[in-house]
């Protein structure tokens, strides 16, 4: 009897053991996708408010020299959204691994990095909406690129809330 009793016991304390090993293990795996996840979600930022500072800049000197319906007026500036520029973000751990990602990030986290990472998407393609209404031959060009920019400078503030341009 004493012997069953041990078997049992060893049994069940090998159980309890192996899975706190694999939760250590999983929440070990989470934490370091979670720092590279941030490295990742960081450098996009970074790209996204560069791209801000260069879009946001005065080009008013630039007029006479250039095509003037590259030109938009916004808040006493002239910008150049007209310009021939591609912006792309690439977010290359999160597409690798969405599926592992929603298995051991922590559901709080997991909410707030897919937050960011929709706005990041949101701004590539606001971007390219700039570009393209410089493109099309319906509609005012400057009106479109002007409400993208503003779309813009929502994005870039929900994402990166204590930069300003």
């Amino acid at each position: 009897m004493d012997q069953g009793i041990a078997a049992l016991l060893g049994v069940i304390i090998g159980s309890i053991l192996t899975s706190l090993s694999s939760i250590f293990r999983s929440r070990m795996i989470g934490s370091r996708f979670l720092a590279a996840l941030e490295v990742e979600i960081q450098e996009a930022k970074d790209s996204i408010h560069q791209k801000m500072r260069w879009v946001s800049r005065d080009a008013s000197c630039m007029k006479g020299q250039i095509d003037a319906r590259l030109l938009v007026e916004y808040n006493g500036k002239v910008l150049l959204l007209g310009e021939e520029e591609d912006f792309v973000i690439s977010l290359p751990f999160w597409d690798a691994n969405i599926r592992e990602i929603v298995e051991i990030i922590p559901t709080k986290q997991f909410k707030r990095i897919c937050n960011e990472v929709i706005l990041i998407r949101k701004f590539a393609l606001k971007f390219r909406d700039i570009k393209m209404a410089f493109k099309i031959v319906m509609g005012d060009p400057a009106w479109m690129a002007r409400e993208c920019y503003i779309d813009l400078l929502n994005i870039h503030n929900q994402l990166i809330p204590n930069q300003s341009l």
